[in-house]
């Protein structure tokens, strides 16, 4: 398998985020990624259970990381905006590789 294009797969995730949840929003993505950029140099991303020391968006991350490639990964995306921010910023970061 080919890896896709991480800054298509971006830009098809925001649209479909914007039409899924109407107060999707550009600088909250900005402001997750930069968060997510920074857990990971940190080495705070990781499978781990929620910690309440944690931004929400970082344990979003570590929710995300330890469901990948299950069905709960699935919900997780279409049910709940914060997790959808985090994938957005992990994919970007390349801390979750997307395939074509």
């Amino acid at each position: 398998m080919n890896a896709k294009n991480p800054n298509k797969h971006i830009t098809e995730l925001i649209k479909s985020a914007k039409q899924q949840f109407h107060n999707f929003s550009d600088a909250e993505t900005q402001e997750v990624f930069l968060t997510i950029k920074e857990a990971k140099t940190r080495g705070l991303l990781r499978k781990q259970p929620p910690d309440r020391c944690l931004n929400q968006y970082i344990n979003a991350a570590n929710y995300l990381l330890r469901t990948y490639s299950t069905d709960e990964f699935a919900t997780a995306l279409t049910q709940n905006i914060d997790y959808l921010y985090a994938y957005i910023a992990l994919v970007a970061t390349n801390s979750i590789v997307t395939t074509a």
